[in-house]
């Protein structure tokens, strides 16, 4: 096993290992949650108490005076996908219990809310300053723009003060244009730095592939200037964009970027469903190969038109909301047309639905995460990333092996299309070419020869007493005789003369830099070699046939058409004159 895929081994074993596993059961100090080396992470939302606002109209004020009623939330995340609502939840934390044992150490903890599209986020911490209680107001989301109090992660992610106050909650509100789904986990110093590598080296282990897929193939196209490369790049792009707006890699790296790429994440997602659809017709050909799903793909892919549209409408929510619904439905044409067009006999698309097959459960998984019909985890999470890297590399290999088969049907194209025309400028019974060809090559060889300024002579030939032997032996044996000659004049003749059936019992021999005398000389032996063939029909006795041959050469100003006239003037002087001879025009 090479060094490249011991790590691939490791990084995935890492994704379902470590990543899978949900964070420790709380432990609670006085009924405040508190983290620790026991319990180094703590899921927040098992702990809290909720209150949804449609309105958005509580203050902290109206919380802290106890004003509405909070429920009981026993989940392990927060998961209100399809309300329109402003979150509010409170739970009792307590310092860090990592650095009790040591009097230097921090025990400042962590709080991670792992969605990086939610909008704002703030959090009224209790604390205890100089004796006194006191509260300290954290702010973060990407709609806080300058005014978000953040600590640099993927998520929103804010340092909770060690001298925070666990006999009062912390008071946390959440609103977003979005799904409002995500969990809120409690990290030990030491557990949040572990985790955040592990993360980084995961997601930038299948990013990194995202990319190099993409460059590569982008060297190819530049390459072959093969159109489904183009649509591969352009979508494997936005799918790209739409997971590192997902993830969060853009509030990590250039926070003023953040706001701007999150409050167009529905259209990175839309495009990317587009240019998938846009890609799969083209690859699959399916108006020739699933007609069917043809019109409802292309349909498809004009609807995500409308949900750019309502996000530059700034309909945030409702884009959100149909982008999750339309690309349920692009899942299930994308499979089903690949699998049609394999019906069909499309061999490219087995690789096509391999690929897409991986992304299909992944994404699958992460829609029902949507759902809330399975757990809300670091897993579930970013599975998206893996199965988008994993369908890059697929889809990669498919793109090659579709080149490949259609290389093979050209070239097979392309030789019964040489095929088809050797078939139509050749005659059947002799293998010489025929007559449609003769007055083609007459032409080119005239002009040929004028240009050279070399000579160009022309046979016409006759078996002698044909029509005799045909009614006497029948046409099968006529047939024989004509073949036997077409083999001796392929045998005798140079490549670059033609030899051509004429009608008939006649046949036209084209000879390329031929005088008057290299002329007479090869239709000489052409009749002595004929002349010697002995022929055995049905009655079983041998029987010997001749040839009368016309022999003429190109004059300077003549045509093809007096060429072959002059020398069948000549043909037919050799058969008045006794046949079985050789006459010069």
């Amino acid at each position: 096993m090479n060094s490249g895929l011991k790590m691939f081994c490791l990084l995935l074993s890492a994704l379902f290992v470590v990543l899978l596993l949900s964070p420790a059961a709380a432990r609670a100090t006085a009924g405040a949650v508190v983290v620790g080396r026991g319990a180094p992470s703590v899921e927040i939302a098992a702990q809290a108490e909720y209150l949804l606002d449609p309105t958005d109209r509580l203050e902290y004020s109206d919380i802290a005076r106890e004003k509405p009623s909070f429920q009981r939330h026993a989940k392990n995340s927060f998961q209100f996908s399809f309300k329109r609502a402003t979150l509010w939840f409170k739970c009792r934390i307590a310092p860090s219990a990592s650095g009790a044992d040591d009097p230097l150490a921090s025990r400042r903890s962590f709080l991670v809310f792992d969605n990086a599209a939610l909008g704002s986020i703030t959090l009224y911490v209790p604390v205890v300053q100089n004796g006194k209680p006191g509260v300290v107001k954290l702010t973060g989301g990407w709609q806080q723009g300058d005014k978000s109090r953040e600590f640099p992660f993927l998520y929103p992610t804010f340092a909770l003060p060690d001298n925070i106050d666990a006999s009062r909650p912390v008071i946390v509100r959440v609103a977003t244009p979005f799904a409002l789904q995500f969990r809120a986990t409690l990290y030990t110093i030491d557990a949040f730095r572990e985790n955040s590598f592990i993360l980084f080296l995961i997601i930038g282990f299948f990013v990194g592939i995202l990319v190099a897929m993409i460059l590569y193939n982008l060297a190819l196209y530049l390459f072959v200037r093969d159109r489904h490369y183009l649509l591969y790049i352009v979508y494997i792009l936005f799918l790209l964009l739409w997971q590192c707006t997902l993830i969060g890699l853009f509030r990590y790296f250039w926070p003023p970027l953040a706001e701007f790429v999150m409050s167009y994440i529905a259209v990175f997602a839309s495009l990317m469903m587009m240019f998938a659809i846009i890609f799969a017709v083209v690859f699959l050909n399916t108006s020739r190969t699933a007609p069917r799903h043809d019109k409802a793909l292309k349909g498809l892919a004009a609807f995500t038109g409308v949900i750019v549209v309502l996000v530059l409408l700034r309909q945030l929510w409702l884009s959100n909301l149909l982008a999750y619904l339309s690309g349920q439905v692009s899942l299930v044409l994308l499979l089903t047309a690949g699998l049609s067009a394999l019906r069909s006999g499309f061999r490219p698309a087995l690789f096509y639905v391999i690929a897409f097959s991986v992304f299909m459960v992944s994404a699958l998984v992460f829609i029902f995460k949507f759902y809330g019909w399975v757990p809300n985890n670091t897993f579930t999470m970013h599975i998206v990333i893996f199965g988008s890297a994993a369908e890059a590399i697929l889809l990669s290999f498919a793109l090659g092996y579709r080149i490949r088969v259609m290389q093979e049907e050209e070239a097979q194209l392309r030789e019964r299309e040489r095929n088809l025309e050797t078939i139509s400028v050749t005659d059947e019974l002799t293998g010489l070419f025929n007559r449609r060809f003769l007055n083609a090559s007459l032409v080119k060889k005239i002009a040929a020869a004028r240009r050279s300024g070399t000579n160009l002579s022309l046979l016409m030939l006759d078996v002698d007493h044909f029509k005799d032997f045909n009614d006497t032996h029948g046409h099968p044996e006529g047939d024989k005789v004509l073949a036997a000659l077409g083999r001796l004049l392929t045998d005798t003749l140079r490549e670059e003369d033609i030899a051509c059936r004429y009608g008939g019992e006649e046949f036209v021999v084209i000879l390329h830099n031929a005088d008057k005398n290299a002329a007479l000389e090869t239709a000489a032996r052409i009749r002595t070699r004929f002349a010697g063939l002995s022929f055995t029909p049905r009655d079983g006795k041998d029987e010997h046939l001749t040839i009368s041959i016309g022999a003429a050469v190109l004059t300077p100003s003549e045509s093809g058409e007096n060429l072959i006239f002059r020398a069948d003037q000549a043909l037919y002087q050799a058969k008045q004159t006794g046949r079985n001879r050789v006459c010069n025009a």
